[in-house]
C-alpha cells in the first residue's frame, strides 16, 4: 500500500493539450518548440500508449528526464474486471478519492464500442438503470474520463495503428458517453475528453 506521506507525481495521462503545453512550458521548453513537443508527447500517450518516458524515442533525453522527475504516466486503478463469453468486458475503476466508476467494452464484428462514465452516480432516476438508484457524488474530471479509455486500451493491447491487433483483440473504434452518469450534466469535461 502506498505511503500516505508520499507525494504522487501528477500523470500526463488525461491532460488536455493546453495543460500539457503549460506543463512543458514550466519545464523550460522554448515557445518555438512547444507545439512540436506537445504533438510528439500526445502521440506517445494516445497513439502508442507508452508506460515509460524512455519509450518516447523522438523526445530529447533531457526532456524525458525532466518529465520523469515531475510527472508520471500512471493509469486509473483497476478495481475489478469481468469478461463475458461474447467478448464484452466490464471494468470497475477506483479513482484517487476511492470512488468507483464503470466502463464497458462491447466488441462486434465490424467495430469495438467503449462505453465511458462521466459521473460518479447519477442525478436521473431512470427505472431501467441501476446507476439511477445511486445518488450523484460528483462529475468526473477530463483526466478521469480519458483515463478510462487509456486503461481499457492497455487491457485490450490496443495500441498502434491499423485494424485488430495480432492478439485477436478488437480496436476501440467507437466511444459512447454513457454508463454511470449523464454526460450532458458534465459537458465541459466530457467535451475536453472527447
Amino acid at each position: 500500500m502506498e505511503n500516505s506521506s508520499e507525494i504522487r507525481k501528477p500523470s500526463l495521462i488525461g491532460m488536455t493539450r493546453a495543460e500539457l503545453s503549460a506543463a512543458l512550458c514550466a519545464l523550460g521548453v522554448p515557445d518555438k518548440q512547444l507545439r512540436m513537443r506537445v504533438n510528439q508527447i500526445w502521440g506517445w500517450l494516445y497513439a502508442h500508449g507508452v508506460h515509460e518516458f524512455d519509450e518516447m524515442s523522438n523526445v530529447a533525453k533531457n526532456l524525458r528526464e525532466k518529465l520523469a522527475a515531475h510527472y508520471s504516466l500512471a493509469r486509473l486503478e483497476l478495481a475489478d474486471a469481468q469478461h463475458s463469453d461474447d467478448g464484452t468486458r466490464k471494468y470497475l475503476f477506483r479513482l484517487d478519492d476511492r470512488q468507483l466508476v464503470e466502463t464497458v467494452y462491447i466488441p462486434e464484428l465490424d467495430r469495438g464500442t467503449l462505453c465511458v462514465s462521466s459521473q460518479v452516480g447519477c442525478t436521473l432516476t431512470c427505472r431501467f438503470c441501476h446507476t439511477g438508484t445511486q445518488k450523484l457524488v460528483r462529475n468526473l474530471t477530463t483526466a478521469e474520463i480519458t483515463g478510462q479509455m487509456v486503461a481499457v486500451r492497455d487491457d485490450l493491447q490496443d495500441w498502434g495503428m491499423g485494424g485488430p491487433s495480432n492478439s485477436g483483440h478488437r480496436k476501440v473504434t467507437n466511444v459512447v458517453m454513457m454508463g454511470m452518469g449523464e454526460p450532458l450534466f458534465n459537458s465541459d469535461h466530457v467535451a475536453e475528453a472527447l
